[in-house]
Order: structure tokens, then C-alpha cells, then sequence
């Protein structure tokens, strides 16, 4: 008898001990799940802020190309002439219902500059260019959707008080992207008038060269 109660102590224990370990480890799956879900949300969000950037900074060579190829840039600062990347109208709606006003954004940038260091407060944006991504440039599957806008203002440092007229071949950009779950980036940059001169008998050639840029979200 003796034998037989040690032999059912033992199996009483080990038991026990299993059951504790079983409960140990639900507890740990309990921790580690939301802790994997989180980690989960936050790669998908690194993602799609990686995205925006590289949809923002694509939206400024764009319209830095296009800018390049307009005789005068004070038509461009006056609203009279504009980019042919226009598609949709100023407050779009992106696919999980968020409106983007383009509109109140060129205010917001007059009033309170985009970043921590308010760049680009006080000038005269005007909205240059918007619309969805892939209508101005292919890009790969499952990338976006992403709609980006370029807005342009007067170099600060132009001599001249009239912020619709280039009176120093320099103007700046600010170019945004907008995606998924609200997902959002931008870029500030300055561009210069410049030309070149290529061997003759080729004519000079005038473009547009990005010469500072910074990320203000």
C-alpha cells in the first residue's frame, strides 16, 4: 500500500505540474500575441510611411522636370499657367473615406508652415499639381494607392516684394503624399532657373535643379 499511495503522490504531482506549465503557457501566448500583432502593425506602418516618402519625393522630381521646361516661372506663381499632372478635384476622397482638402492645406502652409521648424510659413502657396500617382508615372502593383500634390511659392530670398512675379530664377515646392489609413509624408525644397551649355553646335539648354530639400513631415 505503501508503494501504491508514493506511486499516486508522484502522479498527483507531475500533474500538477503539468497543469502549471499548461497554464504558464497560455499565459505567455496571451502576452506574446498582441505583442506579435503590434509588431506586425508597426512594420506595415513603417512600410506605408516609407512609401509616402518615396511617393512625395516622386511627385517633386515631376513637377521639378516640368517647372524645368516653362520659359517663366512668375506665370507659374500667378496661377496662369499650371502643371498638366492635374487629375480630380481639390478636396479628393481616398479609399477609406478621409477627404483631403488641397485647398485648406495651401492656407494651412501660409499660416503655419508644415514641420517642427514651421517651414515655408508666410508665403503665397498655390497649388501646382495633384492627383493620383499612378496616372503620372507607372508604378509597381500593390504600391498605394497614394494621391501627391505639389504646391509652389516665391524664393523667400527674391528681391522683389511682389510674390507673384520670380524676380531671382528661384521658387520653392512643397510636395505631399497621402495614402492608406492616413498615412502622409512631405518635402520642402528650393529650385533654381539654371542653363547649360552643351559642345556646339547643340543650344543652350534651360532646366530646373533642386539645390536644398528637406522632409517636413
Amino acid at each position: 500500500m505503501a508503494r501504491s499511495d508514493a506511486g499516486a503522490g508522484e502522479r498527483g504531482i507531475a500533474l500538477i505540474v503539468t497543469m502549471m506549465a499548461a497554464l504558464l503557457l497560455v499565459a505567455l501566448a496571451g502576452v506574446l500575441a498582441p505583442l506579435a500583432m503590434i509588431e506586425t502593425a508597426v512594420g506595415v506602418n513603417h512600410r506605408r510611411s516609407v512609401q509616402a516618402l518615396y511617393a512625395a519625393e516622386s511627385a517633386l522630381e515631376l513637377a521639378t522636370a516640368e517647372l524645368g521646361s516653362f520659359p517663366d516661372w512668375s506665370a507659374v506663381l500667378s496661377g496662369a499657367v499650371r502643371s498638366a499632372y492635374r487629375n480630380g478635384g481639390l478636396a479628393p476622397v481616398m479609399p477609406g473615406g478621409e477627404r483631403i482638402d488641397l485647398s485648406a492645406i495651401a492656407g494651412r502652409l501660409r499660416s503655419d508652415g508644415a514641420g517642427a521648424g514651421a517651414a515655408g510659413r508666410g508665403l503665397e502657396w498655390r497649388l501646382f499639381a495633384h492627383g493620383p500617382l499612378g496616372t503620372w508615372v507607372s508604378i509597381p502593383d500593390g504600391y498605394g494607392p497614394w494621391l501627391v500634390a505639389v504646391w509652389i511659392a516665391d524664393d523667400p530670398a527674391d528681391p522683389d516684394p511682389d510674390r507673384q512675379r520670380d524676380g531671382n530664377d528661384a521658387i520653392v515646392a512643397h510636395a505631399a503624399a497621402f495614402g492608406p489609413r492616413r498615412a502622409a509624408r512631405a518635402v520642402q525644397a528650393t529650385l533654381i532657373r539654371q542653363t547649360v551649355n552643351p559642345p556646339p553646335p547643340a543650344p543652350p539648354v534651360t532646366r530646373a535643379r533642386l539645390v536644398s530639400w528637406r522632409i517636413v513631415r
